[in-house]
């Protein structure tokens, strides 16, 4: 069984990091509203007013202004004629999203494949097991966020880490829906398998070939969220 507390502890999570030129009060904010929208709280399309939020969160108004312009730079929020709401992702986002996200991705797996590090490929190895091993929703969630990220360290781009970290973000307003909306377990641990095994032999056009198909097969499962199917 995989040590679930050594697995945090091997990577931790680039989409938790704080934004750079920020002050504390700023970045705490920042955190606080991210997490809350991306855990659902704030359903799409809500609306977020500085002043309502600031006596929710019991902090100033401009913290809270700063980190709202923030999430809209994230691409978490969108300005309506008051203040900010909760972008309202369609089809059309997902697609969009995804276009750049299986071109940087497949760019990152290649140069994973030729770059990776003997501690690279051992968080990866790791993080796979830890996957294999989840018992619900939530961690084979959470491991695949984990796989992906170390995946990105493991290129050495750093341009390319901080695309992918935006565009992830966004794509995690897709998450709040059912089990069944995920995908398959089973075929994810299978081709997190193929990418790791390109990794292994540091073959670029594999990985690169096996990350393009992974990321298609979950844009048609997000596509058949929207759908309903």
């Amino acid at each position: 069984m995989t040590d679930r507390g050594t697995t945090a502890d091997l990577t931790g999570s680039l989409l938790g990091e704080l934004p750079t030129g920020r002050d504390d009060q700023t970045s705490k904010q920042y955190l606080r509203l991210r997490a809350d929208i991306l855990a659902g709280k704030f359903p799409s399309g809500a609306a977020l007013h500085e002043t309502q939020l600031s006596e929710t969160y019991g902090a100033s108004r401009t913290p809270i202004r700063e980190a709202l312009n923030w999430l809209a730079h994230d691409g978490l929020l969108e300005r309506a004629t008051r203040g900010f709401r909760v972008r309202s992702g369609t089809p059309e986002d997902v697609i969009e999203i995804y276009a750049a996200r299986v071109a940087l991705e497949s760019e990152a797996a290649g140069a994973a494949a030729i770059r990776h590090t003997e501690l690279d490929l051992a968080r990866l190895e790791q993080l796979h097991g830890f996957c294999c091993s989840a018992s619900d929703d939530t961690e084979v969630r959470a491991g695949n966020f984990r796989f992906h990220e170390a995946l990105w360290q493991a290129a050495h781009n750093a341009t390319i880490t901080a695309l992918l970290i935006r565009l992830t973000t966004q794509l995690r307003i897709y998450d709040s829906g059912p089990p069944s909306t995920y995908g398959e377990p089973d075929i994810l641990n299978d081709e997190h398998d193929l990418i790791l095994k390109a990794l292994r032999a540091r073959d670029e056009s594999a990985a690169r070939k096996h990350m393009r198909m992974h990321l298609e097969r979950s844009r048609e499962q997000r596509i058949k969220m929207f759908a309903g199917g």
